[in-house]
């Protein structure tokens, strides 16, 4: 599955309205062989009802993050890379910090 027509911003976009006190982030960083990489696009899912919650794209450092979450949000997160090189990348029970 390849996600195509959405548009990414640095910080990641909300899809999810996360209704309630908001104060916690996931931040992390993609890379492939050891290097940083910047041609992916990481999703954010809530594991509950595998819903994504923001999307967001790696700064030149290969870093990114989602802001302004729940702290007891439950999540997994999936990283595409954009030149179809490599599978997708899922991390697991993702819980903000």
């Amino acid at each position: 599955m390849k996600p195509t027509g959405f548009v990414v911003k640095k910080n990641g976009v909300m899809l999810q309205d996360l209704n309630g006190l908001i104060y916690s982030s996931i931040k992390g960083s993609i890379n492939k062989q050891g290097e940083k990489y910047i041609d992916a696009i990481v999703i954010l899912y809530n594991r509950s009802n595998l819903l994504p919650i923001a999307v967001s794209k790696p700064d030149i450092k290969g870093r990114y993050q989602f802001l302004n979450l729940y702290a007891d949000l439950k999540t997994f997160i999936v990283a595409f890379d954009q030149k179809q090189q490599y599978n997708a990348v899922i991390q697991d029970n993702v819980v903000p910090k």
